[in-house]
């Protein structure tokens, strides 16, 4: 796919991104081709509300979410059903998304991409209480982290900032959790229940569980069933080493449509904003995202596609 020499760009920026919006945008303006005309607009939470850009999306031939993970689902909640690419430049303090995708970094890099030609993945997405994500929701330890993370301190070291939250988090009390899918029903209690769209944490090689796909139409269900720290702890030397798979303490189960409840509430995240309390409803969004990546990941995914029928 290639722009046009008079394209019209969406763009949308959260102002509380890590890197300097303003100087990104500016940057991305300076180097993009003249033709191309702009709307702008910020993601603030008291104005941005779910498909309120959607009739300047369907005037517009592609939008551009500059900030990190929770920026890009903003943007894909507004857009409503507007079928329009959506790129990301990224700003944020992980930018988890931008990495799975092998995005440019830059400005200079983005720009470069939309006017030389570029491919569009369609992914599946989920909605939390009609919030769009493309990652990962979740409620105990890392909505606890989130929630508690000081914003000022993540736009001055990036991820790092979540560590003093994650030590404290560790200490709290696990959460009686009420779990249904259109299958089965689980209570148990836990310090953490993850509904994955996504594998990665942090960075893409880092992945929650092994299997997980954005283009399957499937949601993976994943709760810790530890509750001594030891256990705990255990667990997070699972995921580092990339074996979750194997842990006694972990249920995992595949659905289309997830509720949680818990007692007491905890606060729920989704690609790591905090957008409120448990109990929630999830549900996967089957094909539901058009997100711009370079033609040649296009390229390599259709090698291993047939790479893989060669072998069968």
């Amino acid at each position: 796919m290639e722009l046009s020499p008079t394209a019209r760009i969406l763009l949308v920026t959260n102002p509380h991104a890590r890197r300097n919006s303003t100087r990104l945008i500016n940057e991305l303006q300076s180097v993009a081709p003249i033709g191309w005309t702009w709307t702008i607009c910020e993601t603030r939470r008291d104005q941005f509300r779910f498909g309120e850009l959607e009739a300047t999306a369907r005037q517009s031939d592609l939008a551009i979410a500059v900030g990190g993970d929770g920026t890009v689902t903003d943007v894909l909640t507004a857009l409503g059903d507007a079928e329009l690419p959506l790129a990301i430049l990224p700003g944020g303090s992980t930018n988890v998304i931008a990495q799975e995708l092998a995005v440019p970094s830059s400005a200079t890099g983005l720009s470069e991409m939309l006017a030389g030609g570029f491919g569009v993945r369609i992914l599946d997405a989920a909605t939390c209480n009609d919030r769009l994500f493309l990652h990962m929701a979740g409620a105990g330890f890392d909505s606890r982290i989130f929630d508690h993370t000081n914003p000022a301190l993540k736009r001055k070291v990036g991820w790092f900032a979540y560590l003093p939250s994650a030590a404290s988090s560790l200490r709290l009390p696990p959460a009686r959790f009420h779990v249904e899918t259109e299958n089965a029903t689980f209570d148990l209690t836990s310090p953490m229940v993850l509904v994955a769209n996504g594998s990665g944490i942090i960075r893409p090689s880092l992945y929650v569980y092994p299997g997980i796909s954005s283009s399957d139409g499937w949601l993976d269900l994943i709760a810790v069933t530890a509750t001594q720290t030891t256990a705990i702890l255990g667990i997070l030397a699972r995921f580092m080493t990339r074996s979750m798979d194997r842990s006694p303490h972990i249920l995992h189960a595949r659905a289309r449509q997830v509720s949680i409840s818990a007692e007491p509430a905890m606060p729920v995240q989704v690609d790591g904003d905090v957008v409120g309390m448990t109990g929630v409803n999830i549900r996967i969004l089957p094909q539901r995202a058009r997100l711009v990546v370079p033609l040649e990941m296009l390229a390599d995914e259709e090698d291993s596609r047939e790479a893989s029928v060669t072998e069968v």
